[in-house]
């Protein structure tokens, strides 16, 4: 497959979470997302990264934040040494179940290419408020976006312009993802940066049903949003696509438990 040089795809982890590495990698690879640079962003190791570096070359790059900094400050450090001009975020619990649209995808960065005012395009719809947006100039797959609903700026699965998601961390606020409230949490207050800078962004819907109360499923990119919730395996949205993957990776739910 011919794929564009400056496309990385960015992975935002923790060392407690390196239970789901193996099953992320390994689904990441089964279905095509090697073919591009993997860049992992993790807090440093309390042994070794034995477990990243051993994939046969699935992570290009490993860079370390620093573990008593927030969120923001974390991102900030490690997407500055991304070098590549689009990006696609996810988290390691982001696991994928079907092979991605890698052609979609590439017609997706061309958009990009083609449209300065545009930084992103999710791949899937959702947010708290399941709005009917217009399409996007002569596509049936693409939807205008705007700042001003909740969520418009979301860590779910999207590719960026690396440099415009750099931008909002810059400007933003330092804060953690979670939170005890909203004040507190990283992607509400970045909508309102987002406002502030003139970020706009698109989304892809080719009729993928909803799932949860929350967002839609995406065919682009069909992963599990997420395959964990406050540190539990998310059965209860994802029991058909998740339970066959423990299976398959040999981890026994109950030691994260379930929700």
């Amino acid at each position: 497959m011919s794929v564009p040089l400056d496309l990385a795809i960015v992975v935002n982890t923790v060392q407690k979470n390196k239970d789901l590495w193996r099953m992320f990698f390994a689904q990441l690879a089964k279905h095509g997302g090697v073919e591009y640079p993997v860049r992992v962003f993790v807090d440093p190791p309390t042994v070794s990264d034995e477990l990243l570096v051993s994939k046969g070359g699935v992570v290009q790059s490993v860079h370390y934040y620093d573990p008593t900094q927030k969120y923001r400050s974390q991102f900030i450090s490690c997407i500055r040494q991304v070098q590549e001009e689009y990006c696609i975020y996810i988290s390691e619990d982001y696991i994928l179940y079907d092979a991605p649209r890698w052609d979609l995808i590439r017609e997706y960065q061309d958009v990009l290419k083609g449209n300065p005012r545009l930084s992103f395009i999710r791949f899937n719809k959702g947010g708290v408020v399941d709005v009917n947006y217009p399409k996007f100039k002569n596509r049936d797959d693409l939807y205008e976006m705007s700042n001003v609903f909740p969520y418009f700026y979301s860590n779910g699965a999207a590719i960026w312009k690396t440099r415009d998601l750099e931008r909002i961390h810059v400007h933003g606020p330092d804060l953690h993802i979670a939170g005890n409230n909203m004040d507190e949490m990283f992607e509400p207050a970045a909508t309102k940066t987002c406002r502030e800078l003139g970020i706009q962004g698109l989304v892809c819907y080719h009729g993928e049903p909803k799932r949860g109360k929350y967002h839609h499923d995406t065919s682009v990119f069909p992963y599990i949003a997420t395959a964990l919730v406050k540190g539990r395996w998310n059965v209860s949205e994802y029991r058909e696509e998740l339970e066959p993957l423990l299976v398959e990776y040999n981890i026994d739910e109950h030691h994260r438990g379930t929700r």
